[in-house]
Formats: C-alpha cells, sequence, structure tokens
C-alpha cells in the first residue's frame, strides 16, 4: 500500500504507547513512599526526644549528620556512570532501594 493513501485515509501512523517501565515505577514509588514515611517518623521521634529532655541548642550534631547522609546518598548513587546507563524508573528504583534500606535500618538501631 502507498503510504500516501495509508495517511489519506486513517491519518499519520502513531506508534503506540510503551508500558515498559510502569511496574518499575509503582515500586519506586512505594519504595521512596516507605522511605519518607520512616525518615518523618524518625524526624517526629527525634524533636520529641529533644522537647521532653528540654534541651532548646538546637539539632543535635549526629542527627544533622545522618540528614546530610540521608540526603546525599541518592545524589552519590545517581552521579554515577552505571546508574546514570539506566532508564529512568529504574534509576528511581535503585535509589529508593537504598534510601529505605537506610531508613529501615535506622529504625532498626532507634527501636
Amino acid at each position: 500500500m502507498n503510504p500516501d493513501t495509508y495517511a489519506a485515509l486513517h491519518g499519520p501512523a502513531r506508534p503506540a504507547r510503551s508500558h515498559h517501565g510502569t511496574g518499575v515505577a509503582v515500586v519506586a514509588a512505594v519504595l521512596w513512599a516507605v522511605a519518607l514515611v520512616l525518615l518523618g517518623g524518625l524526624g517526629f521521634l527525634a524533636l520529641w526526644a529533644a522537647a521532653d529532655t528540654g534541651t532548646a541548642e538546637g539539632i543535635p550534631l549526629h542527627w544533622a549528620l545522618i540528614c546530610l547522609a540521608v540526603a546525599a546518598l541518592p545524589i552519590g548513587l545517581l552521579r554515577m556512570p552505571a546508574v546514570r546507563r539506566l532508564s529512568v524508573p529504574a534509576r528511581a528504583l535503585v535509589t529508593g532501594l537504598a534510601v529505605c534500606s537506610v531508613a529501615v535500618g535506622l529504625v532498626i538501631r532507634a527501636a
């Protein structure tokens, strides 16, 4: 069939949308949600403990260092060449898995 005839009858050809990374993106979103809930809960407990002891000097140094390390982890991972070659949902999955495992470790240590 002539491509001009097909285009005249059915309009321009449109490729089908790929659903390749949808499952990976959903798992990554769940991991990030769990990690953020755990880290938020730890922050709440740290503030509650600081308010209970009556110290008003601010955030303790070790909590500030932990926050910086948790924030630097996905940034460091995303700058690695092996992770840069992955698709965007796979990158979100790798960083979410790393942050979630750190958050679970902190919760286990705090408990």
